[in-house]
């Protein structure tokens, strides 16, 4: 299957976190999509499975455009034939990130200087601005991050 978007356009929170992006993957080739955390991959490979939506742009499998907001198209996932695996890290999705650290310590009533130790943590991976949002406002790498501190 060919994969292919059009100055594909995504913004959360008025963040621009994919730029207009073009990209067609051959069918039958191996991509990998490198870069940092945060930099959009996971969005990127959520708009193609239609489980986030672009602000702009088009998405299409093969011959069938599965988004255009200028077409007013948008396939839901199970209409895009496509198969993919969730990344799970196990996040509480209604705690916010400080809570999901410090779940286990509390778990266990292990909670003498809590707040060091769970900033602490959240430092070491580099998430110290990050604990009063929850899991669904992080990128899959910054999630993977939490649960690491966790």
């Amino acid at each position: 299957m060919e994969i292919r978007l059009e100055q594909v356009v995504k913004s959360f929170d008025k963040k621009q976190v994919i730029h207009s992006t073009t990209l067609t993957i051959q069918n039958g080739s191996f991509t990998t999509l490198l870069g940092p955390s945060g930099c959009g991959k996971t969005t990127l490979l959520r708009m193609i499975a239609g489980l986030e939506t672009p602000d702009d742009g088009e998405i299409w499998l093969d011959d069938t455009c599965v988004f255009s907001k200028a077409r007013k198209i948008n396939l839901p996932p199970e209409k895009r034939n496509l198969g993919f695996v969730f990344q799970d890290f196990a996040l509480w999705p209604h705690m916010t990130v400080f809570e999901n650290v410090a779940f286990g310590l509390r778990a266990r009533k292990d909670t003498v200087d809590l707040q060091d130790r769970v900033h602490n943590a959240l430092r070491t991976v580099h998430l110290e601005d990050f604990e009063k949002r929850y899991p669904h406002q992080l990128s899959g790498g910054q999630q993977q991050r939490v649960a690491f501190a966790r």
